[in-house]
């Protein structure tokens, strides 16, 4: 695992920076896997509330993304003892993020987001304790921070109990902060494709 740093960079032939207040993002490439992606890419699923935000990694309420020309980047972060989980998830597959938006009751599915390296940093933002960790991502969809604006997870095929999921897949509600990865079922495709279409009208250009 890394130490926090200002700056990250990887080399590669040409270099990006993104400014903030927090840091400097230096990102030298982005990935070709990381492009072009598709609802079968969708592997993982996550919940990110946290105590920083009421939105976590929405923007303008939340300034850990950071955006730019060619996309909005952020670390996502997860608590040290599930920073495994983080680090399993290959580069170019997509993770399915999930809160409660401003407190609200409903569980909403906001972003969509894929890792664009292999590092794990050590409390990458100012905010964060030394007990969490986070990873860079790249943003391929992003919702607003109300339920109005959002997908409730209660509108998607997610949330039937009909689909076979049990336990910790059922509500996505006892992960835990860690990555979870989706279970490969017959039904798997259908789900990918249904919260795919609904993430149409917010997926970053």
């Amino acid at each position: 695992m890394k130490s926090r740093n200002l700056k990250l960079a990887v080399s590669y032939e040409a270099a990006y920076i993104i400014g903030g207040k927090e840091m400097d993002i230096v990102i030298s490439e982005i990935p070709q896997v990381c492009m072009n992606k598709s609802s079968c890419d969708i592997k993982w699923v996550k919940t990110v509330n946290d105590r920083i935000t009421n939105s976590a990694y929405l923007l303008p309420q939340d300034s850990r993304p950071k955006q730019c020309s060619f996309g909005i980047f952020f670390y996502l972060e997860v608590n040290s003892r599930f920073g495994n989980s983080l680090e399993k998830v290959p580069i170019g597959d997509i993770i399915l993020l999930y809160q409660k938006l401003n407190k609200q009751r409903d569980k909403c599915f906001t972003h969509l987001v894929t890792p664009i390296d292999n590092n794990l940093i050590q409390y990458p933002y100012t905010g964060t304790t030394k007990r969490w960790c986070g990873r860079l991502v790249k943003v391929i969809a992003m919702t607003k921070n109300q339920t109005t604006n959002s997908i409730p997870v209660s509108q998607t095929m997610w949330s039937s109990q009909s689909m076979g999921f049990t336990g910790k897949m059922r509500d996505l509600s006892f992960q835990c902060g860690r990555v979870f990865e989706i279970p490969t079922v017959q039904q798997l495709p259908k789900l990918q494709n249904d919260i795919w279409n609904k993430f149409q009208s917010h997926i970053i250009k």
